[in-house]
């Protein structure tokens, strides 16, 4: 996803690739070497397929709704204002099976939906915020929002890759804001134990419709939690009135 995970994870594993590199004389044969392996597919993509949802097949949201689902500098509190999203790591290889959908999150691609807008900003140049509007066909974003709500309530941590660095996540569910017809918040603690590096991250998933909306929150201080709350609020608010137009 756009979050990235904040400036010093995406650090850690670009040192972390370039020491490999010199370890292995500027040779990139032993990535190539297994990178079509299965295991080696981005988490969304290693989920197994559930049973069709009998939800009734409905349009995706239009590229129109899906502009005003996102939000701009001026729905948010004095303080934010535009920013570049980075690259970041995609978790891959990760161990529990039923923590599929929660890593999934953070991969760029989910499988069955087309990525609308998207909206970055920063705070203070640490604390990043990032949306994206995500459209699915017919049941595909309630099936989405299903997978992920029966992994919040069967996985609390896994372990993982992320650019050949071993990953350590642990998850706590958090209350979602009212007003979607579905949502999930979460807040993910990622470390790299070979770094002593840890940051933390809240994510919000709702749907309206076929549509859906991933936030990323990642506070420079675990201070900046507190104000996740307002700020999934008025996203979710933001993305069902635009769903609806």
């Amino acid at each position: 996803m756009r979050t990235r995970i904040r400036h010093g994870l995406a650090a850690a594993l670009t040192v972390s690739a370039l020491s490999l590199v010199a370890a292995c004389g500027g040779s990139d044969s032993a990535k190539d070497s297994g990178k079509d392996k299965p295991a080696d597919k981005p988490a969304a993509e290693q989920s197994t397929s559930a049973a069709p949802s009998s939800a009734p097949a409905a349009a995706p949201l239009t590229a129109a709704q899906m502009k005003a689902a996102v939000l701009e500098v001026k729905d948010l509190p004095s303080g934010w204002k535009t920013a570049k999203a980075e690259e970041g790591p995609t978790l891959t290889k990760v161990d529990k099976p039923e923590c599929l959908p929660i890593a999934g999150l953070l991969s760029e691609k989910i499988s069955g939906a087309t990525l609308g807008a998207s909206g970055d900003f920063e705070n203070g140049g640490a604390t990043t915020l990032n949306q994206e509007v995500l459209a699915f066909e017919g049941a595909g974003a309630t099936d989405f929002v299903t997978k992920l709500g029966a992994a919040l309530g069967a996985c609390t941590g896994f372990g993982a890759t992320a650019e050949d660095m071993k990953v350590r996540a642990t998850v706590a569910k958090l209350t979602a804001p009212q007003g979607a017809e579905e949502a999930h918040a979460l807040r993910l603690k990622l470390s790299i134990p070979d770094f002593g590096y840890e940051t933390e991250v809240n994510l919000l998933v709702a749907r309206q419709g076929t549509g859906v909306i991933r936030l990323a929150h990642d506070p420079a201080a675990a201070s900046g939690h507190k104000d996740f709350d307002a700020l999934a609020k008025t996203a979710t608010d933001k993305f069902v009135k635009g769903a609806k137009s």
